[in-house]
């Protein structure tokens, strides 16, 4: 009776021991470690982590996952590496004063960590000046391998060290805390930037300006689509109201191209006001998805969203008083804002089709 029940335990042992996961099996080599540093402008992320949790992740029908030769790891390391960027780029964010930065993986090889084989990633992120708040979001091997991961990080930045430790629990490091002045400073001069540089959105303004054939008439286009903007900046940061991406830009792009049609067919222009406001809507979760990619203090939220839209707004004032003057110069010339028209609506034609369908 003995006997049969060790037989027992001995072929049910082979079933399992042969059948179990590969993922399984590495459970315990959950750690990793990181080194963050500043030199020259550009934050080091030296980050090591083990090699076969990297592969399970990276290459997981890979038949040679468990061969451990050289030939085989230096391979999957060629290969494999623009996968890994994007897979530690997504899962790991850095942001510098509540803005995102942008890594990019310098390198990558093999290394040895308490004679256990793992993959050293470099990852570079340049920065304008050296931030007083640094976040950094981890998500590598939480939630597609191995909620026991563990990290242990060696911070220092700009004379600021910690030494904390990331869980599933604890996937967020925080040094430093964002100054009210350089909140201020910092979105008033994003707002206005993500304006002057938003093609889009200069040229619904330019559509509208067209449109507008007295300073009243100017002043009404430009508070309504003020007002609708800020109300949906407010509602769409503070995730009360949120659209997809795809439709927003979409929708943003068929506005350029209804109101330029509008002016090109001359339709009545004292409806211009309502078109600014309702389509300034659709505007504001475009302003709205810069924020998105933020870490905005807790303390700051308010500030960070107030001076971001007045620098939305400054923008928009120093494109109106640039702008305008040049449209009533050239109103003189006949078939000049036709053929301006007829280009804006040509525009958003073509970016309508390329954001709704491609």
């Amino acid at each position: 009776m003995v006997k049969k029940w060790v037989m027992l335990i001995v072929v049910l042992f082979a079933i399992f021991g042969f059948t179990v996961p590969v993922t399984f099996a590495h459970a315990n080599d959950s750690e990793a470690y990181s080194d963050i540093s500043e030199k020259d402008g550009t934050i080091q992320y030296v980050l090591r982590m083990n090699m076969d949790q990297l592969r399970i992740v990276i290459t997981p029908n890979d038949p040679n996952i468990s061969n451990h030769a050289k030939k085989v790891i230096n391979r999957f390391l060629r290969d494999s590496k623009t996968d890994v960027e994007s897979y530690l780029l997504s899962n790991i964010k850095l942001h510098a004063d509540g803005l995102p930065l942008e890594g990019t993986l310098t390198r990558l090889q093999a290394t040895e960590v308490n004679k256990k084989l793992y993959a050293e990633a470099i990852l570079e992120y340049p920065i304008k000046q050296k931030p007083e708040q640094f976040i950094l979001s981890y998500n590598l091997f939480f939630d597609d391998l191995d909620q026991w991961h563990t990290n242990y990080v060696t911070l220092d930045l700009d004379g600021k060290k910690q030494n904390p430790v990331l869980t599933n629990d604890s996937r967020e490091i925080q040094l430093g805390k964002l100054s009210f002045i350089h909140t201020v400073k910092q979105f008033l001069l994003l707002g206005m930037e993500h304006l002057i540089t938003g093609y889009d959105h200069i040229l619904f303004l330019v559509a509208l300006l067209i449109g507008a054939t007295s300073i009243k008439q100017i002043l009404k286009v430009i508070t309504a689509f003020t007002a609708a903007h800020t109300v949906t900046l407010v509602l769409a940061t503070m995730h009360i109201v949120t659209l997809p991406g795809r439709f927003v830009e979409s929708a943003i792009a068929l506005s350029i191209a209804y109101v330029a049609l509008t002016n090109l067919l001359k339709q009545n222009t004292k409806h211009n006001a309502w078109l600014a406001f309702g389509f300034g809507l659709i505007h504001g979760f475009g302003f709205a998805d810069i924020l998105s990619e933020m870490k905005m203090d807790g303390g700051q939220f308010a500030s960070s969203l107030l001076t971001f839209n007045i620098g939305i707004e400054i923008g928009q004032v120093l494109i109106v008083l640039f702008i305008y003057p040049v449209i009533q110069y050239i109103r003189r010339i006949k078939w000049s804002l036709p053929a301006i028209s007829t280009t804006i609506t040509l525009f958003g034609v073509v970016w309508y089709i390329e954001r709704a369908f491609f």
